[in-house]
C-alpha cells in the first residue's frame, strides 16, 4: 500500500522529484469507510514538503452500508474550498479504479485539531472552550445552508447521490420522493417485527409534513463526532459522504439525536445565545420551532436508518456474516427507541 500511495501522490505532484510515505496505520471509528493515516514527504530538489494525509477507502461490497461515490465527495470538498470559508480537507485525488487500493478511494489532507469532541462536555478538559467552539460550528452550518447550490454542485451530483429516485426540483417533490424511497425500501429493511415501528414512522412523516423551507446543501451526518477543534474554533468539518440537497432542518434534527446518543450537549450551546437552535435562527432570521426540530430528528433518523438496517437485515438473513453489522446492532437498538419516543408511543421512556 505504501508503494501505491507514493505512486498516487507522485501523480498529483508530477513536477516533484519523488514522494516518500511513512507512518501508515489504520484509524479506528466510523462504519462506512476504511480510513488510514499516513505522512507524505514530497521532494523537490533540496526542499521537502511534509503533508499529513488520510486514505479514505470504500469497504468491500459485502460490507458496504452507504453507497456513495469518492469522486462526488472529492468534487464536493474542492468546491467547498473554492467557494466558501468552511474549513474542510483538501482532496488531492479520487482513485476510482478499485485495482489500485483494492477498492475505490480518495486521498485527503489530514486536518489539525482535536477529534475527541467529548472533551468539550461533561467536565472534560476543554469545557472552557465549548461555547466558542459550538458558536463557530453553528456559523459554519449557516454558511453551508446559505451557500450557492449551483456553485457547489454544478453537475447536479448532489440532487440524488444514492440514486434512489429523489427529486429536489421543489421542496414538496423532495419530501414526497423521499417518503416513497423510505416506504418502498421497507421490505429490504425489515428483519424483526419491531421494525414495523420504522414503517409507522415513515407513514407518520408523510402524513404530517411541516411548512416548506428553501432547500440547501446539507451535510447529511452533522453530529458531534464529525468536527475537529482547537483554541475555541472549529478546525475542520469532516465526513461529507452523505451530503446532498435537502431541507436544512435535517442537519439540526440529526444533531439532536446524535447529541443524545453521544452523551454530548452541542444543542445546549452557546449558552449566552440560548442554545444552538436559537443562535441558528438568529443568524438566519428564521423561526424554526422545537416541533419542527422533532419532525426532522425523525426524518433524519430515517435517512440513515434505511441503509443501516438494510445492512443489518442482510446480516440477520445470513446473506453475509460480517461482524461489523452485528456490532452495529448496539447503535441501532437505541435509535429504534428514539423512533418510538418521537412517535409518542405510550409506555416508552423518553
Amino acid at each position: 500500500m505504501e508503494e501505491q500511495l507514493a505512486a498516487a501522490m507522485y501523480a498529483v505532484f508530477k513536477e516533484s522529484d519523488g514522494v516518500e510515505i511513512s507512518g501508515l496505520k489504520a484509524l479506528p471509528g466510523g462504519f462506512s469507510r476504511e480510513t488510514f493515516m499516513f505522512d507524505a514527504a514530497v521532494r523537490s530538489g533540496s526542499d521537502t514538503t511534509d503533508l499529513p494525509m488520510i486514505l479514505r477507502k470504500d469497504p468491500p461490497a459485502s460490507v458496504a452500508i452507504l453507497e456513495t461515490s469518492r469522486q462526488v465527495e472529492h468534487d464536493l470538498l474542492e468546491a467547498l474550498r473554492a467557494t466558501t470559508g468552511i474549513p474542510v480537507s483538501r482532496s488531492f485525488c479520487a482513485e476510482m479504479d478499485p485495482a489500485v487500493f483494492g477498492e475505490r478511494a480518495m486521498l485527503i489532507e489530514r486536518m489539525p485539531g482535536n477529534g475527541r469532541t467529548s472533551d468539550l462536555f461533561n467536565d472534560g478538559p476543554d469545557r472552557d472552550q465549548v461555547d466558542d467552539v459550538v458558536r463557530h460550528l453553528c456559523e459554519i452550518l449557516v454558511e453551508l445552508h446559505t451557500s450557492n447550490i449551483e456553485a457547489i454542485d454544478p453537475d447536479g451530483a448532489l440532487r440524488d447521490p444514492r440514486g434512489v429516485g429523489i427529486d429536489p426540483a421543489t421542496w414538496d417533490s423532495y419530501m414526497d420522493t423521499t417518503f416513497e424511497y423510505y416506504i418502498d425500501t421497507y421490505p429490504s429493511v425489515e428483519y424483526d417485527p419491531v421494525l414495523l415501528t420504522m414503517l409507522d414512522s415513515f407513514l407518520w412523516l408523510r402524513r404530517n409534513k411541516p411548512r416548506p423551507m428553501p432547500l440547501s446543501i446539507v451535510h447529511g451526518d452533522f453530529n458531534p463526532a464529525n468536527f475537529l477543534y482547537a483554541d475555541g474554533r472549529v478546525t475542520a468539518l469532516i465526513d461529507w459522504e452523505n451530503t446532498r440537497i435537502g431541507d436544512p432542518r435535517e442537519d439540526l434534527g440529526w444533531m439532536v439525536l446524535m447529541d443524545v446518543l453521544s452523551n454530548t450537549q452541542v444543542m445546549a450551546h452557546p449558552v449566552a445565545d440560548g442554545g444552538f437552535l436559537a443562535y441558528y435562527n438568529q443568524l438566519r432570521g428564521l423561526d424554526i420551532t422545537p416541533e419542527e426540530l422533532g419532525y426532522f430528528t425523525l426524518f433524519g433518523t430515517a435517512n440513515i436508518a434505511v441503509p443501516v438496517n438494510a445492512a443489518l437485515a442482510r446480516r440477520t438473513r445470513k446473506e453475509q456474516t460480517e461482524f461489523l453489522h452485528l456490532y452495529m446492532l448496539q447503535s441501532s437498538a437505541p435509535a429504534l427507541m428514539s423512533f418510538l419516543t418521537l412517535l409518542g408511543y405510550p409506555g416508552v421512556p423518553a
